[in-house]
């Protein structure tokens, strides 16, 4: 069907769709229970009915820091099995996709031992803390062969998709500039106790926020080769402790094409809850995208229909009919779809790529780019110490 042939193309997801054949089981084992729990459980659910696939995720098992815990989400989300931890659920016959949505300090040993176990390994972002946690964890999957991916969800927004679609037919020319943000409030008020804040309060930083924005650079732009900016705290202390971690950057970038680039990230920007904002701007046009108004894609062509019209427009792109990436999955046009879809779309495109032996990659980040973006997260902090720019040396 030529529908389905043209959705092959993109990456969404249709392989050997016979309706008459049984379909094939793929276990999730899912690691933590939290809000991206939640989202993870809910995208998988979805998946097996909005899907037209040779394969349907099946809920194994959930793991969670207390049995009483596990067996709740079990219970809420559907999951068959529950287990405390991640050490035994790796053993399970029945879960063939490890999906590690623990806190970012709880990445790296499940990840690899799911690995070593054979597992294919879902982690949410950032994959990790530091280049040299996520080189071991890039190692541990590559030996053992398994297929691997970082839940980068915005790379599979239909409006960001469709700006990847477009930036490679040459539809704006050669990019010049890239600029990003990501912006949230949750960091306020400056004097609330560190363990309130939800970055301050792991082993990360702020910067969880940022690698969204990095990635998507490097996923429409290309591979950064050099950076320079300034980390920092917004308050020296939160109740009475020190505050060692950030709570903002802003940095200057060059990307190996010959971009430039401005990134900023920050976690006191009252009034914000989740913006990830991007404007990139080409010889031949323009484009710009908010995740707080996502089904909106602006445009710029140099080359316009109507001579009249000139500027930015914005395009909703949501028209199963023009081709707009992932809408033949969804909704009839016209009809939105949000945040949750990009779990949805992602999730579905790993799982093709498991039951169908499909490259991951490029649509999807794999841990080589999760490992990417720890590299150039670590070397900001760097070059913000020394007050200079830095190469970016994978």
């Amino acid at each position: 069907m030529a529908e389905n042939e043209q959705a092959k193309d993109v990456g969404i997801g249709y392989s050997n769709w016979d309706a008459t054949q049984p379909r094939k089981e793929i276990g999730i084992g899912m690691f933590g229970r939290g809000f991206m729990g939640k989202a993870h459980s809910n995208a998988f659910k979805k998946i097996g009915y909005m899907y037209e696939s040779n394969y349907i995720p099946k809920l194994a098992a959930i793991s969670a820091s207390s049995l009483e815990n596990a067996k709740s989400a079990a219970a809420r989300y559907g999951y068959e099995k529950a287990y405390v931890g991640w050490e035994d659920m790796i053993k399970d016959p029945a879960v063939q996709v490890f999906d590690d949505v623990a806190p970012d300090n709880l990445h790296e040993q499940p990840c690899i031992d799911a690995a070593k176990a054979g597992k294919h390994v879902v982690c949410e972002k950032p994959m990790t803390v530091g280049r040299e946690s996520a080189k071991r964890m890039l190692d541990a999957v590559t030996q053992a062969k398994v297929k691997h991916c970082v839940t980068f969800n915005y790379r599979f927004i239909p409006a960001v998709r469709l700006a990847w679609e477009l930036i490679n037919k040459g539809a704006i020319g050669d990019i010049v500039h890239f600029y990003g943000r990501y912006h949230q409030e949750y960091g306020l008020p400056l004097d609330a106790p560190l363990d309130q804040v939800w970055y301050q309060n792991m082993s990360g930083s702020a910067q969880g926020l940022a690698s969204h924005m990095i990635d998507q650079s490097r996923f429409l732009v290309g591979e950064v080769k050099n950076i320079m900016g300034d980390i920092r705290p917004y308050a020296a202390t939160r109740g009475g402790k020190k505050v060692v971690l950030d709570d903002g950057m802003r940095a200057l970038v060059e990307f190996g094409n010959g971009a430039t680039g401005t990134y900023e990230s920050l976690s006191v920007a009252k009034g914000r809850y989740n913006q990830l904002y991007w404007e990139i701007y080409g010889t031949e046009g323009s484009l710009a995208w908010d995740l707080e108004d996502p089904t909106y894609l602006k445009v710029h062509l140099k080359k316009t229909p109507v001579e009249e019209v000139v500027g930015f427009t914005n395009v909703s792109v949501t028209h199963a009919s023009a081709n707009h990436p992932f809408m033949d999955v969804w909704w009839p046009s016209g009809h939105n779809t949000g945040w949750e879809h990009g779990h949805i779309n992602l999730l579905a495109h790993f799982l093709d790529c498991v039951a169908n032996d499909k490259d991951v990659a490029p649509y999807c980040a794999t841990f080589e780019d999760g490992y990417k973006v720890a590299v150039i997260l670590e070397t900001l902090g760097d070059a913000s110490k020394a007050g200079k720019k830095m190469d970016i040396i994978y």
